[in-house]
Formats: C-alpha cells, structure tokens, sequence
C-alpha cells in the first residue's frame, strides 16, 4: 500500500495555489516535492497530515500506517509540550522518547515471565510471549543505544553533551534532537520540509546516506539541489499547469522538463498549421453547396481541437552585478588572526591571504567560526586580535547570514531601499527591484511581513546598490527557492571580482569555488579547486599506501605524508597559475576588444574624413591607426602564448592527478 494522492486543489482568497495534483509514495520511495517559493509546498504537506484541508481531492494512506513530519522553521517555541521538555528533559531523554513503545512491549514480555515462572503456562500465553519477543526485537530492543549514539554523532553532537539539559543547546541543535527523536520513530512515511535547514555539510552528507536506506516511504522538500540529486528517486513538480511526476532526481528532471517544454511548442506549432489549414478550406467552401458537408466536418473539426498546454515558465531573478573598479593584485591578508567568546576559543591564529579574481568557500562545522570570521573580514565585529592588510581599491559588499533581522521594521520595500540607495540611482530603482521579482503593489508591503525568501531577494538587491570588486557573502541560498539559487549562481558566475562565500550548498560550492578554506579546531588550511576537489584532497591525504618490506611501517608512513604533501603543494602551485592564465586571458581578450573597436572607428573615419582635415590630420590619424594595429597584433600573438600555456598547466595538472589516484 501507498500514500496516495488524489487530484489535490487548494486556493487561498483569489490565489490559486495548485490544482489536479496526483501521485503516490510507495515504500522505499525517495520523492522530491519542488517548486518556486510560494507555490504551496509546505501546505501540501500540511494537508496529507491532515492539518488542513484540500478544496478539492483526497489523501488516503494504509491503515495504521504512521507520518512523521519535520517543520521547515522551529515553531517548538510556541508548543506548551515542547517547552515543558526544553525545560526539564536532557537531550538523551528527549530524543529515546522515541523508543517508549519498547517499555509498553518490555513491561508486558516482563508480565509473562512471572506468571510463566509461578507456573502460569499454555500454549496461548507462550505464543504470546513469542510474538512480543519478535516484537521487541524489531522495534530495536538490542540495538537502539547503538543506533540512538549513531544518529546523535551523525548529526554532530559530541558524545560527551548527550546527557547534557536540552535547554543548553542552541534553537537550530534543538531542532536536530527533534529531528534524530522523529528519524528514531521509524515512521512509515516522512515528510521533511527543508530538512538540510540547520545542518552543516557533514551532518547533511551523514542524513543522506542514512536516507538512503530508510524502508518507509520519504517525501521531501529542499532547495539543496545536491542533496535531492543524492536522494531522489522521483521528483513531484508543482507548476503553473499543475504538477509534473518525473522518475529519477532534480538534476534529470530539469532536463526532461526541457525536453518537455520543446515537444509541446513542437506539438503546438503543428496544430497551429493543421488548424491554419483547416481554417482556409472552411473559408473557401464555405458558400459551396457541393462542399457543405465537407466544410460541416472540418468546423467539427476544429470544434474538437484541445488545446496544447505549453509549459508556462516561472518568474525569475534575473540581475547582474554593477561594474566596479578592479582592485590590486592581492585583496587582502589575514596574519594570526585569533577569536574567543571567554573560555571558548573559537579562531586559533588564521593565515591566509585572498586574491583578485579568487572565489573562496570557507567551510567548517556548525560553530566552527565561519561567520565569525565573516564578520570580523565586514569590519561588523571589533573584538579579535590579529591583522587584516587591505588590498589596493577594495570595495566590498556583505550579505550577512542574518540579513533578514534588518528587515523587521514597518518600512515598506520602497522606503527601505530607498534610504540606503545613491541619488543617482533612484530613477532605477523600481526597475532593480523588478528584477528581483517586487514589482506593482509588491514594493508597497511592509518588510516585516516579508517571507523568509522575500528578505533574502531583498538583501541581495541592496548589495545592487553600490559597486564592489569583493563580494561578502554568508549562506546567501538560505531561504531562496532553486530557480532564485540557479539566478545567484550566474550572477556569481559572471562577476569579475573576488568573492569570499560561506555556504553549506555543496553544489553551489562545485560550482562557484576555486579554492576552499577549512576551519576545523580554530584552525584554517587552504585547499586549491572546488568542494568535490577538496574533498579528493581530504581523502588522498588519509590513505595510505602498502608497508614496503624493505621499510619500517613509521618509514613507510612518514615518506607517504611527505609525498602527499608534496603532491597536494603542486596541484595548489598549478590551479593558482591556471586561475592566474584564466585571469589574463580575460584581461588580454578585452584589450584585443579595445584595439578592434578602436580601430574600426578609425577606419570608418579614414573612409570619409571629416572635410576640415588636411593631409597632415589624414596622415597622424593612419599612424594611429597603423600602432593601434601593430598592437593588436601583439595582443593576439600575447593570447595564443597565454591558451598555449593555460593547455599545458592543465594537461600537467591532470596527470598529476591521475599519478596520485
């Protein structure tokens, strides 16, 4: 049996959230449930909880079967039960609630037993015993400690903190007690709206191999694109036609959705010229008795036509960033950077120094210090010692990881960018937050009533407001659907500056990043390449090779570090000269663009010069003309030398990867 869902409909005052909804979720089922923010989601899944209900259609599950569900934000604060165990419950004792019915099945298998051993026995009280024995065992009667410490690491609480008050945790740790209690419960279906919400990328990584191979059925919502096209097996689309069911992940859903959006312009293009067809034969014998019958059938015809749904596309943001001045070579330099809150030392003398044109992800565990170190780059905390050195002509821009909180006053949108944006930028404002998807009566709402989306758009349309060349941005994906993500993405893509990005999107970070810094223990380490790059670098750096015989084990160890280390210094050298070439190749293929278009106007002017030039101005103009060409020439020999190289480095890069695999 399966959870079923049948032909669903839902509005909300005059707003049609979504219609003819129809699929199933099947045991072992791994479904993503997408669509643009807003598009109705979460309440769908309110609805199959039966927390609210449809306009039309229906839910219907197996009996007895059980639904989890994990809330997208923590609405716990509000919930008297839940204050009551914040209160007085440990984390340990919260998250084995989930075992309860294992007490209720140990306390009757103990009943048995003292009756049995008074001498109480029969066949029906033994095959009670026996069953209530299969019972426990498949509740976990032997092996929930083990699997309760399992899920307590695997979403980074330290062993040492598992007996700790619930109380002393922060809200986002609370909410994962709450999620390992409902992972514990085993229910036959999950319905987890934004699950990856308050993981770091190590807890997200341990949920989908635990997923993975869960037996119940898993519906979910995420806009983490890596992690649906690691556990989808389906994916169910809410869209402006009403919904599309497609077999396989995220990634093979936007590509059939391509091929869908292509077969049904194909499909109306070819009605449109059978009904243009038909259309001109009705014309034409219209008033022709002889053809009466026939000019019936065609109008029949046409009558009969269905109309081809095309694909309808959804608003997107579409933006770029603003043209800044380039900045020096290096934009920055941090030297024995250190940060304590008290006892607790959270940055332990950092080094590292960024330049022009690099996109580095800083990554870590949940407290690790991303965001303070975020914050201490913006200039927004004072209390660290230790030294940034600027660049030359740096100009930069931060997203905060709480951007919303700045939006929590009775402003509207207007007025709200209104007061931070330039004079001579006012008559684009409504055209930039057009782009950012407020437009009409949009503007006019109070930013207090925005949604969690809504505040991010808007956080990032304020970083529109005045050039930068550096980029501060920490978790910028929160709260935005995938398509907002895919829009920030290639506008990240396309900006020539530098940026510095803390995210826990994997495939935002594989897609974006040239180099990694890696906190760990206060601690920071620079790995060249993407996230998929630094990860083979963590791996390559913790295997280890056959013992030589000819060597002792500390030998053989000692000299595999060593190599490894060497190994790794060579692939940074290579992937910055690559970044480096990249960077000049741009640089060279827009001074080429300079010197074409330079010399293009002196042709047209030498084609028809002005009448007031002699032939002195005639000849200073065809000398200007001839350098500027000389030059380009240079430019375009300087270009070919420049890919020539940048073919070779990576060639060499290449193989040294191969030689450590």
């Amino acid at each position: 049996m399966s959870l079923q869902i049948q032909n669903l409909a839902k509005s909300f005052s005059v707003r049609n959230l979504f219609s003819n909804v129809t699929f199933a979720v099947n045991p072992g089922d791994r479904v993503a449930l997408v669509g643009s923010n807003g598009s109705g989601k979460t309440t769908m899944m309110k609805i199959i909880l039966g927390w609210e209900q449809p306009d039309v259609g229906s839910v219907t599950s197996p009996k007895d079967s059980r639904i989890g569900y994990l809330p997208q934000e923590i609405f716990l604060g509000e919930d008297k039960e839940w204050q009551n165990e914040r209160e007085t419950m440990t984390l340990w004792q919260l998250v084995t609630q989930a075992f309860e019915r294992l007490d209720l099945i140990k306390e009757r298998l103990n009943q048995i037993e003292a009756d049995m051993a008074s001498g109480k026995t029969s066949p029906a009280i033994q095959d009670e015993y026996d069953r209530r024995m299969l019972e426990f065992e498949r509740a976990g009667g032997y092996s929930w400690q083990a699997k309760t410490n399992r899920l307590l690491k695997g979403f980074g609480f330290p062993e040492d903190r598992f007996h700790d008050p619930l109380k002393s945790f922060s809200g986002g740790w609370q909410m994962r007690a709450y999620f390992v209690r409902l992972l514990l419960t085993e229910p036959d279906y999950l319905l987890l709206d934004e699950p990856t919400n308050y993981l770091d990328i190590s807890s997200i990584s341990f949920l989908e191999d635990y997923l993975a191979g869960y037996q119940g059925g898993i519906l979910v919502v995420s806009h983490d694109r890596y992690f649906l096209d690691q556990l989808a097996n389906s994916v169910v689309a809410i869209v402006p036609e009403g919904a599309r069911v497609f077999r396989g992940n995220y990634s093979g859903f936007l590509e059939a959705r391509e091929i869908w959006a292509q077969e049904a312009l194909a499909a109306q293009e070819r009605q449109d010229r059978e009904r243009k067809r038909v259309e001109r034969f009705v014309e034409r014998f219209r008033y022709k008795a002889s053809k009466a019958s026939q000019v019936q059938s065609r109008i029949k015809q046409l009558e009969k036509m269905e109309k081809i749904e095309q694909i309808r596309s959804i608003p997107h943001l579409r933006f770029s960033f603003p043209d800044c001045e380039s900045s020096g070579e290096v934009v920055l330099k941090a030297e024995d950077v250190q940060k304590s809150y008290g006892d607790n030392q959270v940055l332990r003398g950092l080094d590292f120094s960024i330049n022009r044109g690099d996109r580095l992800a800083i990554i870590g565990e949940n407290g690790a210090g991303k965001t303070t170190l975020m914050r201490i780059i913006a200039g927004e905390d004072n209390s660290w010692s230790g030294l940034i050195d600027w660049g030359y002509r740096v100009h930069f821009g931060y997203f905060a990881q709480d951007e919303e909180i700045s939006f929590e006053g009775d402003e509207t949108v207007w007025d709200r960018m209104l007061r931070e944006t330039p004079m001579d930028a006012v008559p684009n404002l409504r055209k930039l937050l057009g782009a950012f998807l407020f437009s009409g009566d949009d503007v006019d709402k109070q930013v207090k009533v925005l949604s969690g989306g809504e505040k991010s758009r808007l956080g990032l349309a304020r970083m529109m407001l005045r050039p930068c060349n550096l980029l501060l941005l920490d978790e910028p994906t929160n709260h935005l659907d995938l398509n907002s993500r895919e829009a920030l993405l290639d506008a990240l893509d396309d900006f020539p500056g530098t940026i510095i990005i803390v995210s826990h999107d994997r495939f935002f970070l594989d897609s974006l990043a040239t180099r990694v810094l890696a906190i760990e223990s206060g601690k920071a380490r620079i790995y060249e390449g993407n996230y998929s790059q630094y990860l083979w670098a963590r791996k390559f750096q913790e295997e280890s090779e056959p013992i030589d015989d000819q060597k002792s084990p500390e030998q053989t160890i000692s000299q595999r570090k060593q190599q490894a280390r060497e190994n790794v210094k060579l692939q940074k050298q290579l992937s910055n000269k690559i970044q480096r070439l990249k960077r000049d190749i741009v640089e060279n293929e827009n001074e080429i663009s300079d010197f074409e278009n330079a010399i293009t106007e002196l042709e047209t002017v030498l084609a028809r010069p002005p009448e007031d030039w002699d032939a002195t101005k005639i000849a200073e103009v065809s000398v200007k003309h001839s350098d500027l060409s000389s030059s380009l020439n240079q430019a375009m020999t300087a270009w070919e030398d420049l890919h020539s190289e940048l073919s070779n480095t990576e060639s060499e890069l290449e193989k040294l990867k191969e030689g450590a695999a």
